[in-house]
């Protein structure tokens, strides 16, 4: 199998065409569809102590293939998937202590699921259904079930395959959305919870792709910017790909670059930047 990530270099708005008839998901017990996953994010801190000035920086590579399996689908279309991870590498880079030439060196820790040693650290992770989700033929997340609770409710927020559906594709450029809330648990927060939108933009079709603008944002940001740096991480904007013939989530190109200015006091600043591309994996 191979990603089609080279697919999504074609799919810009210069090259899109006029709205068709709408789209569903259309799932098939039995089915599998594999995606492969690749993020990079890199997060600074700027702080100050005792009058001096510090940055501190981590890069953390992600890498990962995860089969979602159709189980069942009943005759309106809410279809029962079942998702793996089939494999997982994680890079993460930060500053290390300086070497003899007076230079920082950098400190890697790898977590490699195609290594014995990463094989056994991801054991619990790895081969087996991890998440049960149920999603109607729009997209709506109808239930979610996993090993950890925590990941299964995050689902509500960045839904199993990115976006809703309209009921009707409207003509190019016309939006939908949805109302969603972002919640802060520890340890970014104590559980408080803040009202935002994702909102999804039609830009027209390409062989028949329908690519769709996409961005969540926050209907009014917390008074206090630590409880911004919880909330940074899930503010996603980009483009999502919908095979229409097939009824299939492509996958999708996100990112998410934003600075928190004064979080922990005068003089400090939280930067989070990170790149997301998620393909279908074709055969």
């Amino acid at each position: 199998m191979r990603p089609v990530f080279a697919l999504f270099l074609l799919l810009s708005p210069a090259s899109v065409g006029a709205a068709e008839e709408p789209a569903r998901f259309r799932f098939a017990a039995g089915q599998s569809l594999t995606y492969s996953v690749e993020q990079t994010t890199t997060v600074s801190e700027a702080t100050v102590e005792d009058g001096v000035a510090a940055v501190a920086g981590t890069v953390t590579k992600l890498n990962l293939t995860r089969r979602w399996a159709v189980t069942a689908v009943t005759p309106a279309g809410e279809a029962t998937l079942e998702m793996t991870l089939l494999g997982l590498k994680q890079v993460i880079s930060r500053p290390g202590p300086k070497g003899k030439d007076g230079q920082r060196t950098v400190d890697q820790v790898v977590t490699d699921s195609a290594t014995p040693e990463g094989k056994a650290q991801l054991a619990a992770l790895l081969g087996k259904p991890i998440l049960t989700v149920r999603l109607d033929a729009l997209g709506r997340l109808l239930d979610a079930k996993g090993d950890n609770p925590a990941t299964a409710a995050r689902l509500a927020v960045e839904l199993p395959f990115r976006v809703t559906l309209p009921e009707t594709f409207p003509a190019v450029n016309g939006t939908w959305g949805r109302e969603v809330v972002l919640k802060l648990d520890p340890p970014q927060g104590t559980g408080e919870k803040y009202e935002a939108t994702q909102t999804a933009t039609y830009k027209g079709d390409n062989m028949g792709f329908a690519v769709l603008g996409f961005a969540t944002t926050l209907k009014a940001p917390p008074k206090d910017p630590a409880e911004l740096v919880g909330l940074v991480p899930l503010l996603w904007e980009g483009e999502v790909y919908f095979h229409k013939p097939t009824g299939r989530y492509a996958g999708a190109r996100l990112t998410i670059k934003r600075e928190v200015v004064g979080h922990a006091g005068p003089g400090t600043k939280f930067t989070y930047e990170t790149a997301y591309t998620e393909a279908l994996a074709e055969k």
